[in-house]
C-alpha cells in the first residue's frame, strides 16, 4: 500500500499540480489567520477578549488546555468547533498532499530509488494525519467541556507531533530547493 501510495505521489508531482494546489494551501492559511470570517482565527481572538487557540501552541498540558478553552469563553469554544469541524477538516489534506508533491518533486530525480526518499515523502503526509487526529481529540474535549475528556491527554501530545512533522517537512522542502539550486549552478561537464 505505502508503494501504491509513493508511485501515486510522484505521478502527480508536477508544477502544473502543485503551483495551484500551494496557491490553495497559502490562501486558506492567510484566509483562516488574517481574515475576519465566522469560522476564523480573528473571529475567534474577537469574541474571546484576543485568547489563542491551542493549535497555534507547540505543546500544551491537560490542565493548560483548560486554562486556554477557558479563556475562549462560550462564543469562542463554539466558533473554535465549527473552525475545527470546517476549515480544519479540509486544510490537514490540502497542505499534506501539496507538500508530498513537491518533496517528490524536489528529490525524485536522483534520488527516487532511495528508500530515504519515500520516507522524506511521508513527512509531509504524518503532518496532515497527526493534526487531523489532534482536531479530533480537542473536538472531543470541547464537546464534553467542562467535564474532564480523556482526549485532553492526547491533544497536546497530538499537537506537537503534528509540528515536529511540519517542521521537518519545512526542512526537507528547503534543503531540496538548496539542492536543486545548487544542482543548476554546477559546471556541466563538456562532451568533446
Amino acid at each position: 500500500m505505502l508503494d501504491s501510495l509513493i508511485r501515486t505521489i510522484n505521478k502527480w508531482a508536477s508544477f502544473k499540480i502543485v503551483l495551484p494546489l500551494l496557491g490553495v494551501t497559502l490562501t486558506l492559511m492567510i484566509v483562516v489567520n488574517r481574515v475576519r470570517l465566522p469560522i476564523t482565527v480573528p473571529r475567534i481572538r474577537e469574541v474571546s477578549q484576543g485568547a489563542d487557540i491551542l493549535d497555534m501552541h507547540m505543546y500544551y498540558s491537560k490542565s493548560e488546555a483548560y486554562s486556554m478553552l477557558e479563556r475562549l469563553q462560550p462564543e469562542g469554544r463554539r466558533v473554535y468547533s465549527e473552525m475545527l469541524m470546517g476549515f480544519d477538516f479540509v486544510f490537514p489534506a490540502v497542505y499534506a498532499i501539496t507538500f508530498a508533491l513537491i518533496v517528490s518533486m524536489l528529490f525524485r530525480s536522483k534520488f527516487s530509488a532511495h528508500p530515504f526518499i519515500r520516507v522524506l515523502v511521508m513527512l509531509p503526509l504524518a503532518a496532515g494525519l497527526f493534526d487531523w487526529s489532534e482536531n479530533m481529540s480537542i473536538l472531543a474535549i470541547l464537546f464534553k467541556y467542562p467535564a474532564i475528556s480523556d482526549a485532553a491527554y492526547a491533544a497536546g501530545l497530538l499537537t506537537l507531533g503534528k509540528w515536529i512533522f511540519i517542521w521537518l517537512s519545512l526542512a526537507v522542502v528547503l534543503i531540496g530547493l538548496l539542492y536543486k539550486l545548487k544542482d543548476r549552478s554546477s559546471p556541466r561537464p563538456r562532451l568533446e
